[in-house]
């Protein structure tokens, strides 16, 4: 819940710069060391280390001093069943903000309350150029394309916070957002979650990216990080674009799946099997994919992880690159839908493969009329197949009524088509 809300807070600030924290458990301290990482995919994860720029620094610490200022107050949000929700605050230094959307829950903050921004002086931080840095700490961080970045700003609440929940069945776009971010959405009932955050909460930070060269090692420049975006689109308001784009998307990285075919049957078998039960820890699915990013050069640290890439030793390159696409797609579902979806039957992941070629072919798919259970209006799977039948108008109200602009809609079709297809061919 609390990242979620994060979310709709960052996207309510309007910018670029900032980060959502999506744990409310994780203490973010200043200037620590950030290492963005980019998957297959484009999707960009941030690895918070246990260092701060201050310890990779050779010479005495120096450190740069912190200004502190409101950035909003009598903040509120909260999102209604069935009409309007709404985000406002009175604001010293941005626009009022609102939010409207169709939603089938309510959920926020009980009590409107203060966001204050703490910010490191960046002229100091520049007097820490051409300082030299431990070249052995950043080899630890086995940095390869990826940039080191530390945390120059942080947003956080000045009050302790209750955040609360109810959530109940309504429209078909909303029940679709809900069903994707894991609310109850059973008949007349309600499920309700209350829960008080302390005082300090941080809801977002930005980043400063470090610049390096030379021997030794030293700072060449601080310069500010920007998120990246993970799909682009034409931006002269022609919607019907969207669908199109996204059929070329997925049929090119569709191709890159094609070698898991080409795995003996014994092997896809095994492999599938081994992936089934990795999906439901998170944690070790992830651990699976920074694994194969990093080309099997560690031995990783978990019995079902070291299981499964010993049976990708007879494996061609191509193949493994194909495993790490597949991989890299579940890791990146939210929670709990690689699990759903390795663990549907053979019926089912057979319709949605039908689907997923009706897209890639026609850009457009449509559901036949003789659905598996789970794929049925209450079925655990439906939201997919009302995802992979998007048009292109429900795509824009869907993307209107979505949290998450760093993981918009359309990834999540994307995501969705390439586990399918992949899926599908480890099956066949």
């Amino acid at each position: 819940m609390f990242g979620d809300i994060s979310k709709a807070v960052v996207k309510q600030l309007g910018t670029k710069d900032l980060i959502c924290n999506e744990d409310l458990i994780q203490d973010i301290k200043m200037l620590t060391l950030v290492q963005p990482k980019r998957n297959k995919l484009g999707i960009t994860k941030y690895m918070m280390k246990d260092k701060t720029l201050l310890d990779l620094l050779e010479e005495p610490h120096f450190t740069p001093d912190v200004t502190e200022e409101v950035l909003v107050e009598d903040f509120k949000i909260q999102r209604r069943k069935g009409g309007e929700g709404s985000v406002a605050a009175g604001v010293h230094d941005a626009a009022q903000m609102k939010m409207n959307a169709s939603m089938d829950t309510v959920d926020g903050v009980k009590e409107g309350f203060t966001l204050k921004r703490k910010t490191v002086d960046t002229n100091e931080l520049e007097e820490m150029e051409d300082k030299k840095i431990k070249m052995k700490m950043v080899d630890r961080f086995n940095l390869q394309k990826e940039k080191l970045t530390c945390v120059y700003q942080t947003v956080y609440t000045t009050t302790p916070l209750t955040f609360y929940s109810e959530a109940t069945k309504s429209g078909l776009l909303s029940g679709m957002c809900s069903k994707i971010f894991h609310v109850s959405m059973a008949r007349n009932k309600k499920k309700e979650i209350s829960y008080k955050a302390l005082k300090g909460a941080t809801f977002a930070y930005g980043l400063m990216e470090i610049k390096t060269a030379g021997s030794p090692l030293r700072i060449t420049e601080f310069k500010r990080y920007e998120k990246g975006w993970n799909i682009s689109f034409d931006g002269d308001g022609d919607s019907c674009k969207t669908l199109k784009k996204l059929k070329e998307e997925i049929s090119a990285k569709a191709r890159l799946l094609q070698p898991l075919q080409t795995l003996p049957q014994s092997s896809r078998c095994n492999l599938l099997k081994a992936l089934s039960e990795i999906v439901h820890d998170r944690d070790a699915l992830t651990l699976l994919e920074e694994t194969l990013d990093e080309e099997m050069t560690e031995c990783p640290q978990s019995q079902s992880v070291s299981s499964f890439m010993d049976l990708l030793r007879e494996a061609s390159s191509r193949q493994r690159d194909a495993v790490h696409l597949l991989v890299t797609a579940l890791d990146s579902l939210p929670d709990g839908a690689a699990a759903l979806l390795t663990a549907c039957s053979p019926e089912t992941l057979t319709v949605l493969q039908q689907l997923v070629s009706c897209l890639m072919e026609d850009g457009q798919a449509r559901l036949p009329e003789c659905l598996p259970v789970s794929l049925q209006e209450e079925g655990e799977l439906h939201w997919v197949t009302e995802l992979l039948c998007s048009t292109d108008k429900k795509l824009t109200e869907l993307r209107d009524q979505w949290d998450r602009p760093e993981f918009p809609p359309e990834m999540l079709l994307q995501l969705l088509c390439l586990v399918v297809k992949g899926l599908s061919l480890m099956q066949t």
